[in-house]
């Protein structure tokens, strides 16, 4: 495993963060969005693996928060962080809504964009953890007014969102996110899109495209929730999440939810008409109601109840939920994670709740009314 090097010792950092050596990897320390700017042009322009850790708080984007790097040096930006007995960022409450990255309504927020001259002899890993981006504009042509991830890279490279809400977002395709990687894997867990929109197109949610894989799983949706998409849709393409998948390129589905999406809540697409080859798509114990595109999904234990979320607008399964402990147990290829995206245990019960919040409350029900018989 491509370990992250901390050399810098954040008990001796009495700055916001940590200014960066060439060649060795840092922990950046922040807490306001200028010094979210400044540590990720440092960190874009070093050839190490760098952590930035956020503080709990907003961080208004009065500009797009961007990562425009040749390197190939890993990257991990996550929120939560809390200061103790004066240590920056001691450690995580790992509760998405603690940080928000916030457009304002009126630009992207974040924008990562991977190029390197030449492919790294090994795949670099981009990771999102532990926090919320919300309220992005992707103004024009501009797609994912949530957040962009682009490769560019012939070699594989790797995408990650754990534990991230992405709400409230405009663009056009891809209204939350756009995700493309030339060649490489992308993997979204414990992560919620919601109300997400693409006005003059499709993909509410998410537009994600792999032109070629080399994994049976190039495209991992674990444990996520999509609810609320929105958009005029495009011939079958419908607005929750859609895209492109290469020849090598399988996407699969787990323990997922998607509800309340316009159109369709899935609609991926093979690249064989421009010669790139057909990729495939598998759903297992997930709830897809209506899916389209030219890829036919290969259905597992479908999921075939309405979610029972708490509320309009709040997406945990509810104590009565008919989908509570439906989840598949064993995760392909990468472990879950042992929190949900309130930070609590992922895994509570018998298994695992599909969706992004594992219910954490519904036994006590039993456990309040239940009186011993004599």
């Amino acid at each position: 495993m491509h370990a992250i090097h901390r050399a810098i010792a954040l008990a001796a950092c009495a700055a916001a963060f940590a200014v960066p050596s060439a060649g060795r990897a840092d922990v950046y320390c922040v807490g306001t969005a200028g010094e979210l700017r400044q540590a990720l042009t440092a960190a874009a322009a070093s050839d190490a693996d760098d952590q930035i850790r956020l503080r709990a708080g907003t961080y208004a984007a009065t500009q797009t928060f961007t990562y425009p790097t040749t390197t190939s040096g890993w990257l991990e930006l996550s929120g939560g962080w809390i200061d103790e007995d004066g240590v920056p960022c001691a450690h995580t409450s790992r509760r998405a809504g603690d940080t928000v990255l916030d457009g304002l309504g009126e630009r992207q927020v974040f924008n990562l964009f991977y190029n390197p001259a030449v492919p790294p002899a090994t795949a670099p890993r981009f990771v999102l953890a532990h926090l919320s981006v919300r309220d992005g504009l992707g103004a024009g042509f501009t797609r994912g007014g949530g957040l962009a991830l682009q490769s560019n890279s012939d070699g594989q490279a790797e995408f990650r969102l754990d534990n991230v809400a992405v709400t409230g977002s405009r663009g056009y395709f891809g209204g939350g996110a756009h995700l493309y990687l030339k060649k490489g894997l992308l993997r979204i867990t414990n992560s919620l899109f919601a109300n997400n929109e693409s006005p003059e197109s499709a993909y509410g949610h998410a537009a994600v495209t792999v032109l070629g894989g080399e994994t049976a799983y190039s495209v991992m949706i674990v444990n996520s929730t999509f609810v609320g998409g929105r958009c005029p849709g495009q011939g079958t393409r419908g607005c929750g999440i859609g895209g492109t998948l290469g020849a090598g390129a399988h996407m699969s589905v787990v323990n997922s939810i998607f509800a309340d999406n316009a159109l369709s809540d899935v609609s991926m697409e093979g690249l064989d008409v421009i010669g790139l080859g057909n990729g495939s798509v598998a759903y297992d114990h997930s709830r897809v109601p209506v899916s389209s595109g030219t890829l036919v999904p290969v259905v597992a234990a479908p999921l075939e109840d309405e979610p029972g979320f708490v509320g309009a607008a709040d997406f945990r399964l509810a104590d009565d939920s008919p989908l509570l402990d439906r989840g598949r147990g064993l995760i392909p290829i990468f472990p879950l994670g042992d929190a949900d995206l309130d930070g609590r245990p992922r895994l509570r019960y018998a298994a695992l709740d599909p969706g992004a919040y594992e219910n954490q409350s519904w036994d006590t029900l039993l456990a309040d009314d239940f009186e011993p018989q004599d």
